[in-house]
């Protein structure tokens, strides 16, 4: 659309790709943060400009707050969509490839859409997950479903919780380190849970890894500390 290769954009600020009779109204409609569509030109490599539609909403991603926007040829043969069904359709797209294991998920826990890193980390198909809940599964011990089960009721009074230690039990019988958070979100008038499962394996290898480097580093102090100890008593004993 652009004229450019992924290189030629990633890192460049979206102005540059905005016609310079349009910026003000594309600053306007893209600060808001609220979801929004509208028409501007927009600047290719070859500075031709072109007439597009923009579809703009800011979506969470790691703790990050990410500005998502659609830009679609105005000028294509193919009619255009909604704005709103732009926005789902991307959203989608972004749930099923996200890296981190992503879930919808019902008042009563239940597994209504899973992603696809989700499907991998869990060890089960979407078809075996859906209509599941974590007990059904057995991918988390009984201790974990009771803790699990108080962060639900939490969740379901539409407050978030903050990323929580569990143990994957996957369905070839390895066990994973994760840690899950749940948002609330009010879809069709109902209120569910979208989940974001973040395996933390490695993270916990670099922290045993941390902590035996500095129970090391302890037992050289004091074998050091020991050393000097014994120095200085020997020397004292020569003396007298």
């Amino acid at each position: 659309m652009f004229g450019c290769k992924p290189d030629e954009i990633i890192g460049r600020d979206v102005l540059e790709f905005i016609d310079s009779q349009s910026r003000d109204i594309f600053m306007e409609k893209f600060l808001t943060g609220d979801e929004t569509s509208f028409k501007i030109n927009a600047l290719r490599k070859n500075g031709s400009t072109f007439a597009v539609e923009i579809c703009s909403r800011i979506i969470s991603h790691r703790d990050n707050r990410l500005n998502l926007t659609l830009f679609r040829n105005r000028s294509d043969s193919i009619p255009a969509e909604p704005a709103e069904g732009i926005v789902k359709e991307c959203l989608g797209t972004f749930f099923d490839y996200a890296p981190d294991a992503y879930y919808l998920a019902d008042a009563t826990g239940k597994f209504i859409d899973v992603n696809k890193a989700a499907e991998k980390l869990f060890g089960h198909g979407k078809e075996d997950m859906i209509g599941k809940s974590f007990l059904k599964l057995n991918l988390l011990s009984p201790d974990q479903i009771r803790k699990a089960a108080k962060y639900l009721a939490v969740n379901i009074f539409g407050k978030p919780t903050e990323p929580e230690e569990y143990v994957i039990h996957r369905n070839d019988g390895s066990q994973v380190p994760v840690e899950i958070s749940n948002v609330p979100a009010q879809i069709n008038g109902k209120t569910l849970l979208l989940g974001i499962v973040r395996d933390v394996a490695e993270k916990k290898k670099s922290e045993d890894a941390l902590r035996r480097a500095i129970g090391e580093i302890e037992i050289l102090v004091e074998e050091r500390r020991a050393k000097e100890e014994n120095t200085t008593r020997a020397s004292n004993i020569k003396r007298t």
